[in-house]
């Protein structure tokens, strides 16, 4: 069996293209990116073949001082992914399956299939149709008005018509899939893996204080205003939300009063190495999110021994037992939220027990290699059991 892989940037493809490299079924994985931003991610350079004319410009975007308009930005995005597709699908080498990550993947999959090929549609979220309706409803409950369907939403339902398999990394996602009538039998779970390498606990420091973490976008799509408005109702002396990651320009205008608080750090960006740290001193880690495929920052922070407070719309239900590890919630329920970080914060034997629990179940789940088993299988079943 030869796979070969193809992504407008790096996300979790890159740690699948290692995982297939030691079973020595990778052709090569094609990205956007140039070779410069890819060499940290230990592939033989004969495997890596690059398009890095378009995808570049929207990384930098945003690290520019002024705000790039939405619009803009969408339309770099889909350029990136059009003409990663074209010259996949001019070069594609000989393969028994390609597999495409969301939106990069719809000419060159059926260039595949028309050679014998078979195409995965690899999507890291959950349907795109069952997604923007669910963020309409959303936008309209917070009061925000909806942006509109992205660019690449006709590009990403015909690719899930086109494939010969969908993969998602949870049961959430899966259940998108069926919900919006695709069958069964072409969506596979597979839920991602950690590097327990870079992820565990390191020293913890003792305070006071009651530290909630927030890690990634804040947004609408991120459950933002649930996150506030619970952490608002949490009574304790010394409580502090950090929140670790970029913020959108519609959160930071509709929050701007919490933001400023002196119980709430906003950190930015953190470098992706210095999480664990962050992790280990935080008390709870909460993803409120409305819509998110798996939460890579989930299994990340239960490495780092930090429970977890998620919703249904996550990967947290396939990551951990209710009341063990942390609490899964329903979406748009910050009182349910709220009253789960009250009892951590009354009762702190409770959170040094979840703590470990979460360390445990973390290497429980296993890292990259597990899932490079599980996705190579998934292939193999694929092909009909063909190796």
């Amino acid at each position: 069996m030869k796979v070969v892989l193809s992504t407008a940037g790096r996300f979790h493809m890159f740690a699948l293209a290692r995982e297939l490299e030691r079973y020595g079924v990778l052709e090569c994985i094609y990205s956007g990116f140039p070779w410069t931003a890819l060499k940290r991610e230990r592939l033989d350079r004969a495997r890596v073949k690059t398009f890095p004319y378009v995808r570049p410009f929207q990384m930098l975007s945003g690290r520019l001082p002024v705000p790039i308009p939405r619009g803009a930005i969408e339309t770099v995005h889909h350029l990136s992914l059009t003409t990663l597709d074209t010259y996949v699908r001019a070069t594609l080498p000989e393969c028994d399956v390609f597999v495409g990550h969301e939106g990069a993947g719809l000419w060159s999959g059926r260039a595949a299939q028309g050679r014998g090929i078979r195409y995965v549609c690899d999507r890291g979220c959950s349907h795109m149709g069952w997604k923007e309706t669910l963020l309409e409803e959303e936008y309209d409950r917070v009061g925000l008005l909806y942006p509109g369907r992205p660019r690449t939403y006709d590009r990403e339902i015909a690719e899930y018509e086109a494939a010969n398999l969908i993969v998602v990394p949870s049961g959430f996602a899966r259940d998108s899939f069926i919900a919006s009538g695709i069958s069964p039998a072409r969506v596979a779970t597979v839920p991602y893996g950690v590097n327990l390498d870079n992820f565990h606990p390191v020293g913890r420091e003792r305070s006071e204080r009651f530290d909630v973490l927030f890690v990634g976008g804040l947004s609408v799509r991120k459950g933002a205003h649930d996150l506030f408005s619970a952490f608002d109702r949490l009574s304790h002396p010394h409580k502090r939300l950090t929140v670790a990651g970029t913020i959108s320009a519609e959160i930071r205008e509709a929050l701007s009063g919490p933001l400023g608080r002196p119980d709430v750090r906003v950190m930015g960006p953190v470098p992706h190495l210095s999480l664990k740290a962050l992790m280990t001193n935080s008390d709870v880690l909460v993803l409120p999110s409305i819509e998110d495929g798996f939460g890579m920052v989930l299994v990340e922070a239960l490495a780092c021994g930090c429970p977890i407070i998620a919703t249904t719309n996550t990967g947290g239900p396939d990551l951990i037992t209710d009341g063990v590890e942390g609490n899964i919630v329903p979406i748009r329920a910050p009182d349910y939220i709220a009253e789960r970080l009250q009892r951590l914060a009354d009762d702190p034997d409770l959170q040094k027990q979840m703590s470990r629990s979460a360390a445990l179940k973390a290497r429980a789940i296993g890292g990259w290699r597990d899932y490079g088993t599980a996705m190579v299988a998934t292939y193999e079943s694929l092909l009909g059991g063909r190796s």
